[in-house]
């Protein structure tokens, strides 16, 4: 199981270098069955012993956070929207009523994308994708407006939530410099005074 999510993180990492993402995407899509077959496997066993889960739950919570990162990144690439709770849990081909995904499992899997997010800018504008980092900062925008909704009572979990403003600051600082610049189509670039402040 370790190794399948690992593999899963390895395969999406390569996205942000990659010309061909799509192709990189279907390649870590193809693991994705193999993590629906140890979770399986999982709920047989835990089916077996009732009353048995949260006393193991902590035996795969940091994989499962980690692959719900990568879910998440890989649904954002093709459809530019935050994989919700029950989509990751259908991905993984969990059941909210006997094995379900825990929803600081998930949130915490958000907040690690989170984390990802200003080294995939950073990669992309290096390849020449200059409009990159407005749409990650449009998306992390609306991603910690509506975390701040949430009450937090895990200790870890909050701490995640709140490196994720620094998360959004880089990448707010990766979009003003490449604005800056000019190299944002659609865009006039400031004026000269402005820049010479920066």
């Amino acid at each position: 199981f370790h190794f399948e999510a690992v593999w899963l993180l390895l395969v999406t990492n390569d996205v942000a270098v990659s010309v061909d993402g799509a192709e990189i995407i279907e390649k870590a899509k193809e693991k994705i069955d193999d993590l629906k077959k140890f979770y399986g496997r999982l709920a047989e066993i835990l089916h077996k012993c009732p009353g048995q889960y949260y006393r193991y739950h902590g035996d795969w919570r940091s994989e499962t956070q980690a692959v719900v990162s990568q879910l998440a990144f890989m649904h954002w690439l093709e459809t530019g929207t935050l994989l919700v709770h029950t989509e990751a849990e259908a991905k993984l081909g969990l059941n909210s009523l006997e094995f379900g995904l825990e929803t600081e499992d998930y949130l915490t899997g958000i907040c690690f994308m989170s984390n990802d997010l200003p080294r995939y800018v950073v990669n992309r504008v290096t390849a020449g994708d200059y409009d990159c980092p407005r749409k990650v900062m449009n998306f992390l925008t609306d991603l910690h407006a509506a975390f701040r909704m949430l009450n937090l009572r895990n200790d870890f979990l909050r701490k995640k939530f709140d490196s994720m403003k620094y998360d959004l600051r880089r990448v707010e600082e990766v979009y003003y410099d490449v604005k800056i610049r000019g190299l944002i189509s659609g865009e006039d670039p400031p004026p000269p005074n402005v820049q010479a402040q920066s």
